[in-house]
């Protein structure tokens, strides 16, 4: 029979069988797609794949090399003295950190937040202890802290 003249079947399930070539026997034989399920889950688990930007080149192990370098943060006071947290934490073009401080005197006490740090300036947002309200700062080398309104 012509192979466009069978019918074709949407919902698949795994004892269905496909046609395939043995090319060792060189014969058509059949498997259960289950099978078929099997050889891929093999194949993602130890076909290496170059293009992959993870140290492991198999697709499962990146997937759980990726699930595993989740950013772990600790809070880091961030007081009036920033520049100690530059060069501590500017490893990279820009870098969320989880901070308390003074945050330069601006909002009558402590405040918690976020801070981006971009190459000797910083961005932070958070909540202004002394005043329970969220807090807006900007960071410049050359003026200090102030707040962004």
């Amino acid at each position: 029979m012509e192979w466009t003249k069978y019918t074709t079947k949407e919902a698949l399930k795994d004892n269905d069988e496909l046609m395939i070539l043995d090319k060792d026997a060189n014969a058509n034989k059949r498997t259960l797609m289950d099978k078929i399920w099997d050889y891929v889950v093999d194949k993602m688990t130890t076909a290496v794949i170059a293009k992959l930007g993870t140290t492991n080149k198999t697709l499962i192990g990146a997937v759980n090399e990726l699930n595993s370098n989740k950013m772990l943060c600790k809070a880091k006071r961030l007081d009036d003295n920033i520049n100690d947290f530059f060069t501590e934490n500017n490893k990279y073009q820009c870098e969320f950190l989880p901070v308390w401080g003074t945050i330069g005197g601006l909002f009558g006490g402590w405040a918690w937040g976020i801070v981006m740090v971009n190459n000797g300036s910083a961005n932070f947002i958070g909540i202004a202890n002394a005043e329970h309200t969220v807090a807006f700062a900007q960071y410049v080398s050359s003026t200090g802290w102030k707040t962004i309104k």
